[in-house]
């Protein structure tokens, strides 16, 4: 069953709260899951600060609550003055089960559900879910691109990006503000039916928390902290200029078509944090899984930041750029001490140890040489030896003070 929540300011909300709460709420909604939903709720006013695109947050996120992942489809934008006169937003969350996501994507669901709430709403619990749009979308040209003035192509190169590092962050660097939505779609569309719910995307980010996955960034060019966003570790970064070509790469190329585009080289692990079940161990296990990939020849590219050039150059960002070979010989380094720590700490002592500091590794690795020492037998004769010597003379002189 599906579950709608609808955040925003009003006199009264459903739990007797006024100013920012929840107007409205599917029942049966589970347990943590509406306040972890207000924390997705935010939107910043001010446009100058704002670094996303759209003047509407359109979002697929993956939140986690007690340990469990959820399908999230938001739309959030702003909504007048509240009460006291203060700018006010709305925010409309839609809680899908696995077998309620259409193939035709997340982003194409979002364009198709006619019912999200753009002004405030009586305050009210529904008692029947949400009625989601079901259906597919056609592979086919990138024609959203084109008709907002950028070479359909940047769709393709978007698409094979998500595809080649499913686990890095996407940073979209648009020129101005424009309407995402549709672009996102036209990107989806490019993807597998069975891939494009692994893809999660903001097209006005906000705040980033740990209990929330959001893959594929749009930011606008001038945004303030942008240098800082682009240099967190392992991002991916592609540059869209309106006169600039995307090139003329195969997925490029698939994009103009209205073909699939398919990844530049097989990933080192495809598993993402995606909801594909209920069970909170699906949840921690892909964790768990991504935690441990090791990135291995020339899948080391996945460790740096690219850019897509105004020319469509594909290039590394200088500020993580590390030569093929220093990054080949780093990864067996790591890959050889990590043999090591298993063999010499029996596999689970490998696992505590991974969050300690040196120290506290190397005065473990001591403790266990000391468990491991064994002792030569004329030594251990030798002090049995001399315990009983010390027994007898003690058990004499007993006798000897009694006999006074």
């Amino acid at each position: 069953m599906s579950f709608e929540v609808v955040h925003t300011s009003v006199a009264r909300g459903l739990r007797g709260e006024s100013g920012f709460a929840t107007a409205i709420l599917t029942r049966g909604l589970p347990a943590g899951l509406e306040s972890g939903l207000q924390d997705v709720s935010g939107y910043d006013h001010d446009h100058v600060r704002a670094v996303g695109v759209d003047t509407v947050e359109w979002a697929h996120r993956i939140v986690t609550v007690r340990g469990r992942p959820y399908t999230v489809l938001s739309r959030i934008g702003p909504n007048g003055v509240d009460a006291s006169r203060r700018p006010n937003r709305i925010a409309h969350h839609l809680v899908l089960e696995p077998h309620e996501r259409a193939p035709g994507g997340p982003a194409w669901m979002l364009g198709q559900f006619g019912a999200f709430e753009t002004g405030t709403p009586e305050v009210a619990e529904r008692t029947a879910p949400p009625q989601l749009p079901a259906g597919d979308l056609a592979v086919r040209p990138a024609n959203a691109w084109n008709a907002a003035g950028f070479d359909p192509g940047w769709a393709g190169v978007i698409a094979q990006t998500l595809l080649d590092a499913p686990q890095s962050t996407v940073y979209v660097v648009m020129p101005d503000s424009l309407d995402v939505l549709p672009l996102v779609i036209d990107v989806l569309a490019l993807l597998p039916a069975e891939r494009r719910w692994h893809v999660t995307f903001s097209t006005r980010p906000l705040v980033m928390l740990p209990h929330v996955r959001c893959q594929l960034r749009f930011v606008r060019a001038e945004a303030p902290g942008l240098a800082r966003m682009l240099a967190e570790p392992g991002v991916r970064v592609v540059r869209v200029e309106h006169d600039a070509d995307a090139g003329d790469s195969d997925a490029a190329i698939a994009a103009r078509r209205g073909a699939l585009v398919e990844p530049s080289y097989r990933p080192a692990n495809t598993k993402v944090h995606p909801v594909l079940g209920n069970a909170s161990t699906t949840n921690r296990t892909a964790d768990s899984t991504a935690d441990r990939t090791e990135t291995r020849g020339d899948d080391a590219r996945d460790e740096t930041s690219f850019t897509f050039s105004s020319a469509a150059a594909v290039d590394t960002e200088s500020a993580f750029a590390q030569p093929a070979t220093s990054a080949r010989a780093a990864s067996a380094a790591e890959r050889s001490h990590r043999s090591h720590a298993r063999g010499a700490n029996d596999g689970a002592r490998d696992g505590a140890h991974g969050g300690g500091t040196e120290s506290g590794r190397d005065a473990m690795g001591a403790f266990e040489s000391r468990e491991r020492v064994q002792w030569p037998p004329f030594a251990i004769a030798l002090v049995i030896y001399s315990g009983l010597a010390s027994l007898g003379a003690l058990i004499l002189f007993l006798l000897a003070a009694l006999d006074r």
